[in-house]
């Protein structure tokens, strides 16, 4: 069995090499959200058809070849491990197509191509939401081993417990971490490979992005692409229930601040939160949310980093931590660096709230900045959980700037709840445990009797 797979290896390196310097053009595909990233793109034509491809075997350069000849086998690998595919028919120089980029999705795509030039745009739902401009090179990879050593100072420096990075976990990412760095042919490469490796590691929010970082106020674009609309949906399932599913807690402020007090002021009897999908975001949407929803003082938690000397939870010593109801992410994630921790609260608000049955749909994709306010509705009896046990990725994140295109995104501080538990790698456990699939049904049901 080693002899065959090693054979077919060795088939599948000796086939790229060949294919390295075949019409290669060296492209940015570059996103309206200030996203750019850089390929090495292949063209093929034939009988007025055309295909662009990203390089192959990229999943062998991510992961090895026997874990992406496994991948490959069971189908989670794309095919001869080529991410980036882009299909389609050719009249003259023109191309009019489909293109396929994961996180993204299905885009279209309408080009040109001659001996010298490759423009694109990639369009969804007939609008431009980016370009592509490629020449033709020479050069059949990018260099990014010199990345590594600064992503390794900035872990070390800033990490929220330094005792992960003496553990062998951690000695057999960085080596894996080493080989991604030197073998990686392209940025969709290194984005993909660097995140799918640190989601097997033993603490999360540990993340590679592409894009720009203001370090005045360390606003960035490394948000994922989101659907276009609201990033909340509401909807009256009858005269006495209301549901509102929260998309994210990243960009929902805006849209629950116009919903929210609607909702108070119909005096609905019933309200189902729907958080199932919702990884996390920053601080404004998950206060916004809590504004209408509690209704007086009420402790969240203990954020604490690398500049307290603890060692689980210890009350005493947490009670000594200032409290605070920050204004924003950027504010709460400045005074982390820089202190030694802090106790969240969500204060008694002066508005409205809602005074109705709460339910909370979660599931296994529930995270981040949902866990403890999942966690603080269960706990105070403000709400009936339903649903699967959330994802337990409970630490307190921050991006830092690697070079002008790379962010570092990483966890400076842990978190305990109010009452001592430490949510990451945990979760919070529903009252009412069901699949994702039937956790709104289930609510309708128990409101029905």
């Amino acid at each position: 069995m080693k002899t065959t797979i090693t054979i077919a290896l060795l088939f599948i390196s000796i086939t790229s090499f060949a294919q390295q310097n075949d019409n290669i053009w060296k492209s940015e595909i570059n996103f309206d959200i200030g996203i750019t990233l850089s390929t090495l793109l292949k063209i093929e034509k034939k009988n007025n058809h055309f295909t662009i491809t990203s390089p192959k075997n990229a999943d062998i350069r991510m992961f090895g070849g026997y874990k992406a000849r496994l991948g490959r086998l069971f189908g989670k690998s794309p095919i001869k491990g080529i991410i980036v595919t882009i299909k389609g028919k050719q009249k003259g120089d023109s191309l009019y197509g489909d293109t396929k980029i994961p996180v993204i999705g299905k885009l279209q795509f309408k080009g040109i191509n001659t001996d010298k030039v490759l423009n694109g745009q990639l369009i969804q739902n007939e609008i431009i939401i980016g370009s592509l401009k490629g020449v033709n090179s020479s050069e059949n990879h990018n260099n990014y081993s010199h990345l590594l050593p600064k992503i390794l100072e900035i872990t070390q420096n800033n990490i929220y417990s330094k005792k992960n990075l003496q553990t062998k976990e951690w000695k057999k990412h960085q080596k894996k971490l080493k080989n991604l760095f030197k073998k990686a042919q392209d940025d969709i490469e290194l984005f993909l490979g660097f995140n799918m490796l640190s989601s097997r590691l033993s603490f999360s929010h540990y993340n590679l992005y592409v894009g720009s970082l203001d370090e005045g106020n360390e606003t960035n674009n490394t948000e994922e692409i989101e659907e276009t609309g609201s990033t909340i949906v509401f909807e009256e399932k009858n005269n006495n229930t209301a549901y509102l599913k929260i998309k994210n807690f990243s960009s929902s402020q805006k849209d629950l601040s116009e919903i929210l007090p609607k909702i108070v002021n119909r005096n609905y009897q019933n309200l189902i939160i729907d958080i199932r999908d919702n990884g996390g975001g920053g601080i404004e949407a998950a206060f916004e949310f809590a504004k209408y929803i509690v209704k007086e003082d009420i402790d969240v938690g203990y954020f604490v980093t690398n500049k307290l000397d603890y060692s689980g939870f210890m009350p005493d010593l947490f009670k000594t931590l200032p409290e605070l109801q920050p204004i924003s992410t950027n504010e709460f994630g400045k005074y982390l660096k820089s202190e030694k921790g802090a106790k969240l609260i969500f204060e008694k608000p002066n508005n409205n709230t809602f005074s109705g049955k709460l339910y909370v749909l979660t599931n296994k994709n529930t995270g981040s900045t949902c866990e403890p306010i999942a966690y603080v509705l269960k706990k105070k009896k403000l709400a009936t959980i339903i649903g699967e046990n959330t994802a337990g990725a409970m630490l307190a994140a921050s991006p830092f700037k690697v070079s002008d295109k790379y962010i570092l995104s990483l966890p400076i501080a842990d978190f305990y709840t109010y009452d001592g538990i430490r949510l990451e790698g945990i979760g919070v456990k529903p009252n009412i445990e069901t699949e994702s699939e039937d956790a709104l049904k289930k609510a309708m049901e128990i409101i029905s009797k």
